[in-house]
């Protein structure tokens, strides 16, 4: 797969990253950003999945940049709750919508860029003070999974403002699943971060309380079918989708972790909503992922505890969520005003200008790319030929559906495996 960007446009690109203002967002300075974030989105994309150097994430590094990624994701999360319902209240019934689609789209780039980035455990380490700023941001879309249902495009015509918020409403939905691949990584990491980021998981968040929750409304099934790599398809009724797997291993980490009894005492309520996960843990769910025998001996010996302890808990100051609070101290709560300004450019009516931006965007938004990466969406199984959300541990290149696929081809595999 031919690469997006060169090395040094790479680099480039890269040292140029600086935090953008809510003030520009929408004007043809920030659309020449955009179309930087999305490029080096692509790029990224392209050497994970064809297992090359990962020049993007080298340079994010080098340069210190990972907290711009998070203030953006940051920025337009204030943005779409802030500032859009007041440009909607301006223009209800804007004739062109698409640079408002093209500033939500942006947190959904920057979101994948950071997931594509944290799977590395040494991204941790380079997050430094942001990673508590990340940590709140991914735990708040993770949330919205429970109350935010992605919606089909109807049949009947929709007004402007209605197709917005569709827009708004399925990129939210899909940053949240992206969210919990980043709240793993994060998790698997925790002996990196530091001990205010650990405390959080734990006491301001209470992450397996809340990745309870999502096992129980498995926001990924819907109407019989599996939400798999940005698309609904036919469940089979066994196969484990990707986003689902995500939360069993950030949850299984989090409450075996070492140093889990120091911040997370098991009280009686937390103790009634963590045995609710027990009757999940099917044998077809244990098959698939073997790890969570572990979890689920521990939830069961959590089940029959009958005392509580309340170990105690080690004196933290409170950090500051810096990047939200900048964000907030330069907009100073003026969203009316600033809708004021962005309304012509945001709803902008000029068909010169819509021409030219369009053609920024066609630019960045790269087809012939989407359509290969759509083409290998769905990885087959090396033995049953099923879609496959497991690769081995060893050689990182051959998939498997479930354990038993993988211990039933490894004389096969083994050949090819140590090579």
């Amino acid at each position: 797969m031919e690469s997006v960007l060169l090395p040094s446009e790479i680099d480039f690109f890269v040292e140029a990253l600086h935090p953008q203002r809510m003030k520009n967002l929408g004007t043809e300075q920030w659309l020449e950003w955009h179309n930087r974030i999305q490029k080096l989105n692509q790029e990224a994309l392209v050497e994970a999945a064809s297992l090359k150097e990962e020049h993007v994430k080298e340079a994010l590094i080098s340069f210190g940049k990972v907290y711009v990624l998070i203030h953006e994701a940051i920025l337009i999360n204030i943005w779409k709750h802030k500032v859009l319902p007041k440009l909607l209240q301006l223009e209800p019934a804007p004739e062109c919508t698409f640079i408002a689609y093209s500033i939500l789209y942006h947190e959904g780039v920057c979101v994948s860029l950071l997931e594509l980035f944290m799977y590395h455990s040494s991204a941790c380490e380079a997050l430094g003070d942001s990673a508590i700023d990340l940590l709140d941001y991914v735990t708040g879309t993770i949330s919205q999974l429970l109350n935010v249902l992605p919606k089909d495009q109807p049949d009947h015509k929709e007004t402007s403002e209605d197709e917005l918020c569709r827009q708004r409403t399925n990129l939210s939905f899909e940053i949240g699943i992206r969210g919990l691949s980043i709240l793993r990584y994060l998790v698997e990491n925790m002996d990196r971060l530091s001990i205010s980021v650990c405390s959080r998981i734990y006491t301001t968040h209470d992450i397996p309380v809340l990745l309870t929750e999502i096992l129980i409304g498995k926001p990924w099934f819907c109407d019989g079918k599996q939400y798999i790599n940005g698309k609904w398809m036919n469940w089979d009724g066994e196969q484990l989708c990707q986003a689902e797997a995500q939360v069993w291993l950030a949850l299984r980490h989090v409450l075996l972790d070492p140093e889990c009894p120091k911040y997370y005492p098991i009280t009686e309520n937390r103790r009634r909503q963590l045995v609710k996960l027990i009757p999940l843990m099917t044998p077809n769910i244990l098959d698939q992922l073997s790890p969570l025998m572990e979890l689920k001996h521990w939830l069961c010996r959590v089940s029959c505890m009958e005392e509580y302890a309340t170990p105690a808990k080690p004196i933290l100051l409170e950090p500051i969520l810096e990047i939200k609070e900048r964000i907030l101290q330069d907009c100073g709560a003026r969203w009316k005003k600033i809708a004021e300004n962005q309304v012509s450019n945001v709803f902008s009516t000029n068909r010169d200008a819509l021409q030219q931006a369009a053609r920024k965007l066609s630019e960045a938004y790269n087809t012939d790319l989407i359509e290969k990466f759509e083409a290998k969406s769905t990885n087959a199984c090396a033995h049953c030929r099923k879609s496959a959300i497991q690769r081995c541990s060893n050689c990182k290149k051959t998939w498997y559906c479930s354990r038993s696929c993988q211990m039933a081809q490894w004389q096969e595999h083994k050949e090819n495996c140590f090579i």
